[in-house]
C-alpha cells in the first residue's frame, strides 16, 4: 500500500510554497511562464502552481481549468491528499457549470458531497449542498434545488455560520423569484440582508438591496424599488462594485420607463450602457493582451529556430568553402606539376566539353518536359473552369426549383385575411431558416370554434417542407372532411395518417420523421379552450402569472408510444387571457455576447415582461429580440411564434 503523506505537513508546506509563488506572480499572472516552470518543478511545487492556474483559468477559459484541475487531481491522488482532491472536485464542478455541461458539473459536486459526508465536515457539506442547488436550478429541477438549498441552510444554522446563512437565504430568494413567488423571495432576501448588515459585508449588502429593488419593480411598487436601488448604488459606487452598479442602473431605467419619467430613464439607460461597454472593452483588451503575449512568445520561438537554422547553414557553407579551396590548391599543384602532360590535359578538356554538351542536351530535354507539363496544367484549368460553370448552373437550377416549391408551400398556408380573422387579437411571427420551411401554421373556423395549429416537422429546408405539406393536407381532411374538432382526437387521427404514410414509404425502421405540434380549439361563445400537444407546450398568462400546460412527450409520428392516446386539456378562459405557442427555433438560436443558446427560460421571461403591451408591439419586440440576439451568427432553425389574446 502506498505511504500517505501526513496531512498537516503537506498543508504547511503548500501554504509556504503557495505564498512564495503567488508573491512572484502577484502583479500579473503569466500562465505561459507558470506552464514553463511546471516542467522543472517537483510534485509538491506543481500542486501549488496547478491551483494558481486553475483559479486563474476558471473565470477566463473553463476548458483550460478542467485540463489543469485533472492534472492536479492525478498528483493529489498520488500523494493521497484528500483536501486537494476535494478542491479539484469543486473546481471541475464549477468549470463544467460555466460550460453549461450540467451533467458533468453534477457528477463532480456529488463526488465532493460524498467526501464531505465521509469526513463529517459540516462547513463542506453546507457548501456542497449549495453548489448542487445551483446546478439543479440550471437543470430546471426546482424541487431538488430547493431541497439542497434548505439542507445547506439547516447546516449553516446549526453551526451559526452567518456567511453561509446569508448565501443560502440569497439563493432561496433567487429561486423563489424565478418561480414568481415574490412574497417568499422578499422574506429570504430580507433575511440575507440582515445577516450581511451584521457582518458588515458591503458587497453582499449592495447585492441584497439590488435584489429587493428588482422584486419591488416586478410588484410595481416603484417607490420602494427606487429606494432600495439608490441604497445599492451608494455602496457600489463607493466600493467600485461595477457589476452591481450595471444591473442596478438597468433596473432604475426600467422603473422610470414604466412610471413615465423618460428623462431619468434615459439617464440610467446611458449609465447602464457606459458600464456595460467599459466591461466589454476591458474583457476584450484582456483577451487581446493574452493573444499578443502568446503571439510574441511564438514569434520569439520562431526567431530562435530561424537563427539556429542560419547558424547550421553558415557552418555548412564554411565547410564547403574550405573544402573547395583545399581542392583548388591541390588541383593547382597538380596542374603545375603535370604541365608537361599537355596531351593528357587536352584529352581531359575534350572529355569535359563532351560532358557539358551532354548536360546541355539534358537541360533542353527538361525544358521540353516542363513545357509539356505547363500545357497539361492549362488543359486541367480549362476543364476545372468548365466543371465550375456546370456546378453553378446546377446550383441555380436547384435553387429555382426550391423557390418554386416555396410558392407551393405558401399556397397551402392560410392567407393573411383568414389568419387574422381567426386569430382576432393575435399575431404570427414566421421566419424560415431556408427558402422552404419545416415549421408551419394552420387555422380553421368550423361553426363557432377556431382551430389553431403551430407545428415543427422533422428537419428544415426541403425535407421539413415535404413533412409540412403532408401535415397540412391531413389536417384539412380530419377537420373539414371528417369533422373532428377535439384536439386530442385530431392529433390521434393525424398520427395514424402520418405513420401509415411513412410505413408505405419504407421508413418504418428509421423512426425519425414526425411532427412536434401544439393545437388549440377556442370556443369564444362558451369561453372554453381545449388543447393537446406533441412535445410543444402551451404557455398561458393571466393576472401577471405565467403557467405552462404541458404537452405529451411523443411526436405525431413513429415512436415507442404510437399506441398511447394524446391528452386533451380543457380550461375556462377570461377576457385578456394570453396564450402563446412556438417551436424550438427561437430558444435554440445561438447568439448574444457569449454565442450561447437563447434558451426557453429567457423566452418565458420575455413573454412575461411584454405581455401587457399591445399584441402588435409584442410581435415587433419578439422579432427584434431574436435579430439582436442572433447578430452575425447563422440562423440554426426555422422560427415560429404565435400569440392569441382572448
Amino acid at each position: 500500500m502506498r505511504k500517505k503523506l501526513p496531512a498537516f505537513i503537506l498543508f504547511i508546506f503548500l501554504i509556504i510554497l503557495s505564498a512564495g509563488i503567488q508573491f512572484a506572480y502577484s502583479q500579473k499572472i503569466n500562465s505561459d511562464s507558470l506552464e514553463t516552470v511546471l516542467e522543472k518543478s517537483p510534485d509538491l511545487e506543481k500542486i501549488t502552481i496547478y491551483k494558481i492556474l486553475s483559479e486563474y483559468y476558471i473565470s477566463n477559459t473553463p476548458e483550460k481549468a478542467i485540463k489543469t484541475a485533472n492534472k492536479l487531481l492525478i498528483l493529489a491522488e498520488k500523494l493521497d491528499s484528500s483536501g486537494i482532491i476535494d478542491y479539484c472536485y469543486e473546481i471541475l464542478g464549477e468549470a463544467y457549470y460555466f460550460q453549461d455541461n450540467y451533467s458533468k458539473s453534477l457528477e463532480y459536486f456529488e463526488k465532493y458531497l460524498k467526501n464531505q459526508i465521509k469526513e463529517q465536515n459540516e462547513p463542506g457539506l453546507a457548501r456542497a449542498y449549495n453548489n448542487l442547488g445551483i446546478v439543479y436550478r440550471a437543470l430546471g429541477n426546482l424541487d431538488k434545488a430547493i431541497e439542497c438549498y434548505k439542507k445547506s441552510l439547516e447546516i449553516n444554522k446549526k453551526n451559526n455560520d452567518k456567511n453561509g446563512l446569508s448565501s443560502s437565504y440569497n439563493n432561496l430568494g433567487v429561486l423563489h423569484e424565478y418561480l414568481n413567488l415574490f412574497s417568499q423571495a422578499l422574506d429570504y432576501y430580507q433575511k440575507s440582508l440582515d445577516l450581511e448588515l451584521e457582518l458588515g459585508d458591503n458587497d453582499g449588502i449592495s447585492t441584497s438591496y439590488l435584489n429587493l429593488g428588482g422584486i419591488y419593480l416586478k410588484l410595481k411598487k416603484y417607490d420602494k424599488a427606487i429606494a432600495y436601488c439608490e441604497k445599492s448604488i451608494a455602496i457600489a459606487e463607493s466600493n467600485g462594485y461595477n457589476i452591481t452598479l450595471e444591473i442596478t442602473y438597468d433596473i432604475l431605467y426600467q422603473i422610470y420607463k414604466e412610471t413615465g419619467d423618460f428623462e431619468k430613464s434615459l439617464i440610467y439607460h446611458e449609465k447602464f450602457y457606459d458600464l456595460k461597454n467599459k466591461r466589454v472593452n476591458e474583457e476584450t483588451n484582456t483577451q487581446i493582451a493574452e493573444l499578443e503575449l502568446k503571439y510574441n512568445s511564438e514569434k520569439d520561438q520562431q526567431k530562435i529556430k530561424l537563427l539556429n537554422r542560419q547558424k547550421k547553414l553558415r557552418s555548412l557553407l564554411n565547410y564547403f568553402f574550405i573544402t573547395a579551396i583545399f581542392l583548388f590548391l591541390i588541383e593547382s599543384f597538380l596542374l603545375i606539376r603535370e604541365n608537361k602532360k599537355r596531351r593528357k590535359n587536352n584529352q581531359l578538356l575534350r572529355l569535359q566539353n563532351a560532358e557539358m554538351l551532354q548536360h546541355k542536351e539534358e537541360i533542353e530535354t527538361q525544358r521540353d518536359e516542363i513545357e509539356a507539363q505547363r500545357d497539361e496544367i492549362i488543359r486541367q484549368k480549362d476543364l476545372a473552369d468548365e466543371q465550375r460553370d456546370q456546378i453553378l448552373k446546377q446550383n441555380k437550377d436547384i435553387t429555382d426549383s426550391i423557390e418554386y416549391a416555396k410558392n407551393i408551400q405558401i399556397a397551402l398556408f392560410p392567407d393573411k385575411f383568414t389568419l387574422q380573422k381567426i386569430l382576432n387579437k393575435g399575431f404570427c411571427l414566421f421566419k424560415p431558416k431556408d427558402i422552404v420551411s419545416g415549421d408551419f401554421y394552420w387555422v380553421a373556423q368550423v361553426e363557432n370554434k377556431s382551430v389553431i395549429v403551430v407545428a415543427d416537422c422533422t428537419g428544415h429546408g426541403v425535407p421539413g417542407a415535404f413533412m409540412s405539406i403532408i401535415g397540412i393536407n391531413f389536417l384539412n381532411e380530419i377537420v373539414f372532411d371528417e369533422n373532428v374538432l377535439k384536439p386530442s382526437d385530431i392529433l390521434n387521427q393525424l398520427r395514424k395518417k402520418v405513420v401509415k404514410t411513412l410505413v408505405n414509404s419504407s421508413k418504418i425502421d428509421e423512426a425519425k420523421d414526425g411532427i412536434d405540434m401544439s393545437l388549440i380549439v377556442i370556443d369564444r361563445e362558451n369561453m372554453k379552450l381545449q388543447y393537446a400537444g406533441a412535445y410543444n407546450h402551451l404557455y398561458f398568462i393571466r393576472d401577471h402569472m405565467l403557467e405552462v400546460i404541458r404537452a405529451d412527450k411523443m411526436p405525431v409520428g413513429i415512436s415507442s408510444k404510437t399506441m398511447e392516446p394524446f391528452t386533451n386539456h380543457e380550461i375556462d378562459i377570461q377576457p385578456d387571457d394570453l396564450f402563446y405557442m412556438f417551436t424550438d427555433g427561437f430558444a435554440d438560436q445561438f447568439g448574444g455576447p457569449n454565442k450561447k443558446k437563447f434558451r426557453i427560460v429567457n423566452l418565458r421571461d420575455l413573454l412575461l415582461e411584454i405581455h401587457e403591451k399591445r399584441i402588435e408591439e409584442q410581435k415587433q419586440i419578439i422579432f427584434e429580440t431574436f435579430i439582436n440576439w442572433k447578430g452575425s451568427q447563422p440562423q440554426v432553425d426555422d422560427v415560429l411564434v404565435m400569440g392569441i389574446k382572448i
